[in-house]
């Protein structure tokens, strides 16, 4: 599981391998996927999705699921490698969104009624030599280096020393960052609360 951070503003446009999750966001089907991930939050007994009626849009491509309040994360998981299907993956990371986020602590049922659900596809990233290259504020931003990964979603990192502070502080960083891999990328996203409305 990745380390990440949720997307609050406008994104880069995506590239041509993010199409058909660009439609696929603005669908019927996008729309029961948040619904999907809103159960799996909601309960850890929810019933995971038959593989075999759920394929990918497209190639399947990395995932992120960040509960956010106002601006702000509150637990972020995400995925390089598929977990099974797009719904699969998406039900797998929800479910363990709520307690395996390590950088924070769990999150209680009554904060779910206060929380933003964020579902970004990633497209591939993009290697740069230099960080300061990329605008943070509409594109991802993606840093490795042995000790782990983490990305960036648009918007959360206003700039990038911030983010480089960040990866220094949950330890993907060490020193200068000279050993790092740098590299951006395009997202598309769908998004709702992180409780379904009641629609009594």
């Amino acid at each position: 599981m990745l380390l990440c951070a949720p997307v609050h503003a406008r994104a880069a446009a995506p590239a041509a391998e993010l199409a058909p999750y660009r439609e696929f966001a603005t669908s019927a089907a996008g729309q029961r996927l948040v619904r999907l991930a809103q159960q799996a939050l909601a309960s850890e007994d929810a019933p995971g999705p038959e593989d075999a009626t759920s394929p990918w849009p497209g190639t399947p491509r990395p995932v992120y699921v960040t509960l956010v309040q106002g601006g702000v994360t509150r637990a972020c998981l995400g995925t390089d490698a598929p977990l099974g299907s797009l719904d699969r993956t998406v039900h797998t990371l929800a479910q363990r969104l709520r307690t395996d986020d390590r950088r924070r602590t769990p999150v209680g049922d009554e904060e779910l009624a206060h929380l933003r659900l964020v579902i970004a596809i990633a497209g591939s990233p993009q290697p740069i030599a230099d960080p300061q290259s990329v605008d943070p504020m509409r594109e991802g931003l993606r840093i490795e280096t042995e000790r782990g990964a983490i990305a960036f979603l648009p918007g959360e990192a206003r700039t990038v020393a911030w983010a480089l502070r960040e990866a220094r502080r949950v330890g993907v960083l060490a020193g200068a960052g000279s050993e790092a891999r740098y590299s951006r990328f395009a997202v598309v996203t769908l998004s709702g609360p992180a409780q379904a409305r009641s629609r009594d």
